[in-house]
């Protein structure tokens, strides 16, 4: 192995046995090496491994090649141009104008792959050290107090992760999330996210690590998993990289503000002044979603609302999806459970979800629904200023299918339908809790936690605990269930009827309303529900059940930005508007493809930014 030095180093400083910064970049230094040998560091040195495709690396082939790099990277700064590593043909050389070209990179070190070495390295940012070459993974600060858990891959076991070994510097407590070089992975058909950075919402079980369920109890009732939950590895194993795990409100309970979060605090909403509300039990991976570029896409879960609250006040997309369209296994869902995703543009939207919901055997339509169902109830009592964005995205939507919508209210149809006198929401009153009640986790949760602790766990918000450990009434879930297909039947027929063509008959639409359309502040009192300030009109069901009920997809576009005037730092800020979207069981693929077509079509925003402001 051939080694020349041409000008000074970049300077490289080793913060711990695992740190490192490189041009005032920090970085995580894994223990695994990629390549075995000593390079006589006695700290490490940043190195950029580069591939020749002929025996005589040009000039304008490696320009091209570090220029194409670093656009695409993060993790490659030009701090990694001190040194390089390369590979190729055997007998591979610089030509002349190269070794100049490496002046003005300030190159000081080459390295040569030994030919008959037969290691070949990813192209990319490494370091260097006495054991051999690592690879690289930058260090960012989670701002928003998003994550409760910084991960990276085991380097023994190809199953598991385990706990990033490095905590921030930041003066709020940031968390460092690692994430690896992007040049390192390249998207196949058998790995279609490789390279995908994800975050999972901390309910999700993965090998090796501990899961809170935003519970410090349960956190220290359980060892680390030794499984991963079954809708994770297939992202896992489809090659997404899981940078840690995301917060979530003590047993996904839909709890909304500073006080309603007593273990792991809340994550800061990074739209506007940064003092809304960031969502329900997924803030964590909605707030991260909308903070962090360098963060691909996040995973939640829904019971009722905890996918769209997330979406909708962070503004980004996400999905409820259909009951059971991914595996669950690992993960004890309740009987209204269904796993999602966030992302920040259309087409990741899509990308993400063709894979997330492959394995339930779903058709990918491409042909879209001709109705509209647009349920008058949902749109009124809402800020104008809010509604306002999403009736222009509905009117596009319009346009888009060459239709107009049609303008129903839900409780006229029952009543047409089912010949009752009462009410949708006094008719179902009971369904939503007596199937709830059949979830026996926080129960069996209990026992685990008395038989290790000899007293009771923190449960319930603003109650003391309930000392009864037994199960509800099997009459009631019973009832409850009975109910649940009654609904469905009826919501089945009058809103969301199948399509062979189409998947959908219809699209079912209005705007999210969590709190009239009206800002919504992170330390307003803990007196409101999933519902909001502004719940259904009097004798209706609360728009979020709707979807829960009936087991069919949802998704959250977010469609503009409301304008308003910040209690808090008293300056003008905007929020996201975004309108819901349902269509029939089984849907997700049609929605999600609905949702990239519609913007590219019309030429409407494709997606949105990371920061205070979406656009």
């Amino acid at each position: 192995m051939h080694v020349f030095l041409l000008l000074a180093a970049f300077p490289v400083c080793a913060l711990a046995s695992s740190v490192a910064t490189v041009l005032d970049v920090q970085y995580y230094i894994p223990s695994k090496t990629e390549l075995a040998h000593d390079f006589d560091a006695k700290e490490p040195f940043p190195v950029t491994v580069i591939t020749s495709p002929n025996a005589t690396l040009t000039a304008s082939c490696l320009n091209s090649t570090i220029s194409d790099y670093l656009a695409r990277d993060d993790v490659l700064t030009k701090g990694f141009l001190s040194a390089f590593y390369f590979q190729g043909p055997e007998d591979l050389t610089l030509a002349p104008e190269t070794e100049s070209l490496l002046q003005t990179f300030g190159t000081t070190r080459v390295l040569w792959a030994p030919s008959q070495d037969t290691v070949t390295l990813a192209d990319g940012p490494y370091f260097a050290t006495g054991s051999g070459l690592h690879r690289a993974w930058r260090l960012y600060d989670d701002h928003t107090n998003s994550f409760v858990l910084p991960t990276i891959p085991s380097p023994t076991d190809v199953d598991a992760y385990e706990d990033l070994p490095v905590r921030g510097t930041g003066l709020s407590g940031d968390m460092s999330i690692a994430v690896p070089s992007r040049l390192f992975y390249k998207p196949t058909p058998e790995k279609p996210l490789a390279g995908v950075r994800i975050g999972v919402k901390d309910q999700y079980a993965i090998k090796g690590l501990i899961t809170t369920y935003g519970s410090r109890a349960y956190a220290s009732t359980y060892p680390p998993s030794n499984v991963t939950s079954g809708v994770i590895q297939h992202l896992i194993d489809m090659g997404a990289v899981v940078v840690g795990k995301t917060k979530l409100s003590v047993f996904a309970n839909a709890w909304l503000s500073i006080a309603e979060w007593p273990d792991y605090s809340l994550p800061f909403n990074p739209r506007g002044d940064s003092y809304l509300v960031p969502g329900a039990s997924s803030a964590g991976s909605g707030a991260a979603m909308a903070a962090y570029d360098w963060l691909d896409s996040t995973i939640g879960e829904d019971t009722g609302g905890s996918m769209r609250f997330p979406a909708a006040q962070n503004g980004v997309y996400g999905i409820r999806s259909t009951k059971n369209s991914t595996n669950n296994t690992a993960t004890p869902f309740g009987p209204f459970d269904v796993a999602g995703h966030f992302a920040r543009d259309v087409d990741s939207f899509n990308s993400v979800g063709a894979v997330m919901y492959s394995q339930v055997g779903y058709k990918n339509y491409t042909k879209f629904p001709r109705k509209i169902i647009y349920p008058q109830e949902y749109w009124a009592n809402i800020n104008p200023d809010y509604t306002a964005p999403c009736e222009e995205y509905v009117q596009n939507l319009e346009a888009f299918l060459g239709v107009n919508r049609t303008v129903v209210d839900s409780n006229a149809l029952w009543y047409e339908y089912s010949g009752q006198n009462t009410s949708l929401v006094d008719y179902f009153a009971n369904l939503v809790p007596y199937v709830s009640g059949t979830n026996n986790f926080t129960r069996a949760f209990k026992k685990d936690y008395i038989a290790k602790f000899n007293r009771y766990p923190y449960v319930a918000l603003n109650s003391a605990g309930s000392a009864s450990l037994a199960p509800q009434n099997s009459t009631l879930g019973e009832i409850g269930f009975a109910l649940q297909s009654e609904f469905q039947a009826f919501y089945r027929h009058a809103f969301l009827p199948a399509n062979e063509e189409t998947c959908s008959e219809t699209l079912v639409v209005f705007p999210f309303n969590g709190n009239g359309g009206n800002p919504w502040y992170r330390d307003d009192p803990a007196t409101y529900t999933v519902e909001g300030r502004a719940p259904a009109l009097p004798g209706y069901i609360s728009w979020n059940l709707l979807s829960v009920m009936n087991e069919s997809p949802e998704v959250a576009v977010p469609v503009g930005a409301v304008e308003y005037t910040s209690r808090v730092s008293l300056v003008g800020k905007e929020y996201p508007a975004t309108l819901e979207i349902q269509g029939a069981v089984g849907c997700d693929f049609m929605l999600m493809n609905l949702v990239r077509e519609v913007a590219y079509t019309l030429g409407l925003p494709k997606g949105v930014k990371t920061g205070r402001r979406m656009y």
